[in-house]
């Protein structure tokens, strides 16, 4: 597994060292822009799914200062994705015709459920919402579909106007009880992106030590030292060396996990790219049913070589 790690890795250098030579395999200029829109919960409204779909569900939709024009925005929409227990997905849009940004929406949970087909919640299951745009040439742009998943992902980490990263969907989900004293010790990562790979040592952070808090600047509005548990992950996650790490947090007001861009693994190298391995682009969140941590993260090397891909990994503490 390492090998072919290796192997695909020279190619990444290869293509990477070669794209300046070579034209784009599409019209740069018949490209299509469109418009990023950041959602995040309104501070303070429910933070989670309530089985009997109660609750008092507000949502905030921006448009970055950095955006500047966005005049070829014709209407936004709002599109709720539900995921059954069973992983089943389903997908509507919810609110229509948004023109007048920041927009503040109040959602009716059985409204939604309605449009999605559903008449009961169960624990374990989740509703996201994402934002989508109509421009005025026309053109739909969903911010998630069932072939390719959620759309501008790769702005994750763009800080707004509110001192917080872009988001480019919020999840509600149905909880379990969280069992804090299962998400230590040791824990089998799996991803599919790479098959097995070995054990992990989790740790958990003593979270009265400043210290250990996450930056002012990746913490979501709102959330307090009191609502996170930080964990500290060591094991072979993918750069296949004896140090890789991740620090992460748990925010137990809707159990997603803060996991800033950080070094790795410190003692990665391979000649011509450098020796520093990051995980950037991160997320995850915390699935209280199977007491399991799912994450995902693109890795990138010294000199600025990027691996391409983003890597999924899952950690099961049962």
């Amino acid at each position: 597994m390492k090998t072919n790690r290796i192997i695909a890795l020279a190619f990444a250098v290869a293509a990477l060292s070669a794209c300046g030579k070579q034209q784009l395999p599409y019209d740069l200029e018949g490209t299509e822009h469109s418009v990023v829109i950041n959602i995040r919960k309104v501070s303070g409204s429910s933070t989670t799914l309530a089985t009997d779909m109660s609750g008092d569900y507000k949502v905030l939709l921006t448009i970055a200062d950095q955006q500047g024009d966005y005049s070829m925005l014709k209407e936004a929409q709002l599109m709720a994705i539900y995921t059954d227990g069973a992983k089943n997905k389903t997908s509507a849009h919810v609110v229509t015709g948004i023109t007048d940004f920041p927009a503040t929406l109040t959602i009716d949970m059985a409204d939604v459920c309605s449009k999605l087909g559903i008449s009961t919640i169960a624990v374990g299951d989740r509703i996201e919402f994402t934002p989508c745009v109509t421009l005025n040439s026309g053109t739909q742009v969903d911010g998630w579909s069932a072939l390719t998943g959620f759309n501008n992902t790769a702005f994750t980490g763009w800080t707004q106007s509110d001192g917080g990263n872009y988001t480019y969907r919020i999840a509600y989900t149905a909880f379990a009880p969280f069992q804090q004293a299962k998400f230590q010790g040791a824990a089998i990562p799996w991803s599919d992106d790479q098959g097995y790979s070995g054990t992990c040592k989790v740790t958990q952070l003593d979270m009265s030590d400043e210290a250990n808090l996450p930056a002012a600047a990746d913490t979501p509005v709102g959330v307090t030292a009191s609502d996170l548990v930080g964990l500290r992950v060591d094991g072979e996650l993918w750069f296949g060396t004896a140090d890789e790490g991740l620090t992460m947090w748990i925010n137990t007001q809707d159990y997603t996990l803060i996991i800033p861009d950080q070094q790795m693994a410190p003692s990665f190298s391979y000649p011509g790219v450098g020796d520093v391995g990051m995980a950037e682009d991160c997320e995850g969140e915390v699935d209280t049913l199977n007491n399991t941590l799912t994450f995902t993260y693109t890795p990138t090397f010294g000199g600025g070589y990027w691996w391409g891909v983003s890597i999924t990994t899952e950690l099961d503490f049962n």
